[in-house]
């Protein structure tokens, strides 16, 4: 997969980009300010239909402006497509070849995985951002996760609104309905959730001795709710969730909410069996992310049968020239068409890998 040409207009500082990325490796170079990671951030957009900074579209738009347009042509091993993503105000459209679609059908036309400085948090942050870096990783596999995942949540809020409101004897029988509904909802979740783990886990841990030359073992365990379901056969999951959720109803009752179920899962990411969110540097957590995306690439082209696009926002940081020149000769090899941005060009100069370059400055692209 390629992504061939790019045209933005309208998003925060960008000022009429067109670009013709390459095939291989780019640098994105510029002072801080001048948009570098808002370039990144509208070929995130072009392939997801949203921004990897921002849920607030009006953070998005230029000032004085109105209209969000990104454009692309992306090159697949079989067909051509032309994309466009228009934000006007609060709506959001999502075009193929000049015909409108729905999310679910537009992702995946421009596969893509991405490491910026938001998606650091996730190894270090609270457990619902390792929930939606587990939560990205399927649903660019299989969009239709999106559909398995929304359906739980919806469930789970008819349940807890049930919970708030008081258990009355006649409405026993309606939280019974309600358990039936979220164990049926939660198998899907867990099982891709699990399935997809499985998968990461065994790349990762083969990829790690790219970013980990003195060969620091890195493991993924995942923390999945009720705790009792983590080591069983996951055929047995609908059974053990039912009965967690029996015994926990008093609990429930008590609190006003549903305490136990894939809402509560959590990854635990350990580097020579210490748990990275609470010993890991700032070197090795950086590292440990890496590793975790290039295994994404590699899963996602098994999967797709093409190359994805790689997004890495300041690529220097936290990354020794050892380390980097190591990821950068394994993209590179990979043949995945990877687009880095820093401020440091005497950085990517030293690394000693080819790098074709864009300079920002002013939110103007110069090639």
């Amino acid at each position: 997969m390629w992504l061939r040409k790019l045209q933005v207009d309208g998003l925060r500082n960008l000022q009429g980009i067109e670009l013709s990325p390459g095939r291989g490796l780019t640098v994105i170079v510029g002072r801080n300010g001048q948009g570098k990671s808002s370039l990144l951030e509208s070929i995130y957009m072009l392939a997801t239909g949203r921004s990897f900074r921002t849920r607030k579209l009006d953070e998005l738009v230029r000032w004085g402006g109105a209209t969000i347009r990104i454009e692309g042509e992306v090159e697949a091993k079989s067909d051509h497509s032309r994309l466009k993503v228009i934000l006007h105000g609060k709506e959001r459209r999502l075009m193929v070849n000049g015909a409108e679609k729905a999310l679910e059908s537009y992702l995946g036309r421009l596969d893509l995985i991405d490491l910026t400085a938001d998606r650091m948090h996730a190894l270090k942050g609270s457990p619902q951002e390792r929930r939606r870096f587990i939560d990205r990783g399927v649903v660019g596999i299989s969009p239709g996760y999106l559909r398995a995942l929304g359906e739980y949540r919806r469930v789970l809020q008819q349940r807890n609104a049930l919970l708030r409101g008081g258990i009355r004897s006649d409405a026993a029988g309606q939280l019974d309905a309600w358990d039936e509904r979220l164990v049926a909802a939660a198998q899907g979740v867990h099982l891709r959730r699990r399935e997809y783990l499985e998968r990461l886990k065994a790349r990762s841990a083969e990829i790690a001795k790219v970013v980990f030359p003195d060969g620091e073992a890195l493991t993924l365990r995942y923390r999945c709710s009720p705790r009792d379901a983590e080591k069983s056969d996951p055929s047995a999951f609908s059974s053990m969730f039912a009965q967690a959720l029996k015994r926990q109803r008093e609990t429930d009752q008590g609190v006003g909410f549903t305490t136990l179920g894939p809402h509560r899962d959590d990854l635990a990411v350990e580097l020579e069996g210490n748990d990275l969110r609470k010993f890991g540097s700032a070197g090795q957590t950086r590292a440990s992310m890496v590793a975790l995306k290039l295994a994404k690439l590699e899963l996602l082209k098994e999967q797709r049968g093409t190359h994805p696009l790689f997004l890495m926002d300041d690529f220097d940081a936290d990354l020794d020239e050892i380390r980097a020149r190591a990821v950068a000769e394994s993209l590179a090899q990979g043949g995945f068409q990877t687009v880095v941005a820093t401020s440091k060009i005497s950085f990517i100069e030293a690394i000693g890998v080819n790098f074709d370059q864009i300079h920002m400055e002013k939110g103007v692209a110069h090639a």
